[in-house]
């Protein structure tokens, strides 16, 4: 495959459970960097931290953040928000009025999303507390995300390829979890990271999990494509 860009998820992926950064995957992703190609951090988080990681890993893509409801590419000055955040405030709003839910750190600072951690509360749950509401509900893994409907890494992807002049088939994506489900789809080669759930969308799945598990996958992106 012509391989010009990797979309990449970042907590469960790049990272092990406890979210330390697998440093033999940075120094893959730097790799890619040095052969040319553009590396895409994809994640849940929100955009001051993913600007921070970019910068200590060292990549130069687009960054994918909350979920698909932020792009931004530095090099082009694009910043897009996607999404209908006073429909997502509403259902969380309803949300807390009926069950004791924490939202997760510097929320405040989330502009298309509501992320909850996880503790005590099931993501089915949440889901048919806000069946009524124009909203969807994932879980990360590590947080429950209250987010709009067609909002997902998936799209931001097919955004990113329009802005840069990429076609899909030339960008593989790594991901660990249902919401990157739809960027893994959208991508011309996709790896899931230690995640059987995901293999119908997937071209390889990992046998290790966490950042083991991208080590797995950038190397044999890097085999197949150089």
């Amino acid at each position: 495959m012509k391989l010009r860009a990797v979309a990449i998820d970042i907590d469960g992926t790049l990272t092990d459970e406890k979210r330390r950064l697998e440093l033999e995957a940075v120094a893959m992703l730097r790799r890619l960097e040095w052969l040319g190609v553009k590396v895409i951090l994809a994640t849940g988080n929100v955009l001051c931290v993913t600007d921070t990681i970019k910068t200590f890993i060292g990549t130069s893509g687009p960054v994918i953040c909350e979920n698909g409801g932020i792009i931004k590419d530095e090099e082009l000055g694009v910043v897009r928000y996607l999404g209908d955040i006073p429909e997502v405030r509403r259902a969380f709003n309803h949300l807390a009025a009926l069950m004791d839910v924490k939202l997760v750190p510097y929320s405040e600072l989330r502009k298309t999303e509501v992320a909850l951690l996880r503790d005590g509360v099931t993501v089915e749950r949440v889901r048919e507390a806000l069946r009524d509401f124009r909203v969807e509900v994932v879980d990360t893994k590590f947080a429950i995300h209250i987010k709009s409907p067609g909002v997902s890494k998936g799209r931001a992807l097919e955004e990113i390829a329009g802005l840069r002049g990429l076609r899909l088939e030339e960008i593989a994506a790594i991901g660990d979890s249902e919401n990157d489900r739809d960027m893994l789809e959208k991508a011309g080669y996709a790896v899931a990271v230690g995640e059987p759930a995901l293999e119908d969308v997937a071209d390889l799945v990992t046998s290790e999990r966490y950042g083991a598990g991208a080590v797995q996958a950038l190397r044999h992106l890097i085999e197949i494509s150089f």
